[in-house]
């Protein structure tokens, strides 16, 4: 049984702070109370829903083994291709322009 999600505000707006906040701390609780049931934190589709970014059909056949990768192999692919930082990708970004136009 899955914690109840928060709900929506009809009228939400992203530039409204307090929507915004009101909304994030809805969903933080939400976030706490599965992650502090046993049953729940061992999910496959928890651990591919916070650690990917697969679609929810690409979880799904993930976990009932339609694909060829396994859920430790989507997390792992994931994690490698994202296991920069984005500021850290910035940085190594800007480092290399400024020494391709020192050898200029």
């Amino acid at each position: 049984q899955l914690p109840e999600l928060p709900s929506k505000t009809p009228f939400f707006n992203m530039n409204n702070p307090h929507h915004v906040d009101h909304r994030r701390q809805g969903l933080q609780q939400f976030l706490e109370k599965i992650l502090q049931d046993a049953l729940l934190l061992s999910d496959s589709r928890l651990h591919l829903f916070l650690q990917t970014q697969l679609s929810p059909e690409d979880m799904e056949a993930c976990v009932s083994g339609q694909t060829k990768y396994s859920v430790a192999d989507a997390i792992h692919k994931f994690a490698s291709l994202n296991r920069r930082f984005p500021i850290e990708e910035e940085e190594r970004k800007k480092g290399k322009k400024d020494a391709d136009s020192d050898s200029e």
